[in-house]
């Protein structure tokens, strides 16, 4: 018993001086940016961002993103033009608000950035689903309106 007890406190000791290693910061805690419609910003052009990944829970869609150079603060635009079928689609895209100024870097620019996506909804009620096209991914996101 007096073993089982020694054996016991020595884990417990030896836990609590082991070091523990860098929490690394969950994307939750990642400023987001509320997306928006907008016809005229839709309609301009856009500076060369690929897509990577993206990761959708609840109303926050999290892009992860490449480009030639920084591309400065990011938008999401979405057109007021709505297809008609159900769920509609409203067409997207991530645009930068910097102009567009080539560097000469050989490495591209990578980052990751979060929208709120309740603005781009057809119906702002719980549960309206709406499918969203992003200009650069192949796929349409389906968003369910959550409150």
């Amino acid at each position: 018993m007096k073993t089982l007890f020694i054996l016991l406190l020595t884990s417990l000791l030896f836990s609590c001086f082991v070091p523990r290693s860098k929490r690394v910061q969950p994307l939750s805690y990642m400023q987001r940016q509320l997306s928006e419609i907008n016809d005229s910003l839709y309609q301009s052009e856009t500076a060369p961002i690929q897509i990577d990944s993206l990761q959708l829970e609840a109303n926050i869609l999290t892009l992860f993103y490449s480009c030639p150079d920084n591309p400065g603060e990011l938008r999401f635009v979405g057109s007021s033009m709505l297809a008609k079928s159900f769920p509609p689609i409203r067409s997207c895209k991530l645009m930068s608000s910097s102009p567009k100024v080539r560097s000469h870097n050989l490495s591209p620019f990578k980052g990751s950035v979060q929208f709120d996506l309740k603005p781009l909804s057809h119906k702002f009620i719980k549960d309206a689903p709406t499918y969203l096209q992003i200009q650069g991914w192949p796929e349409k996101i389906l968003f369910i309106y959550p409150e």
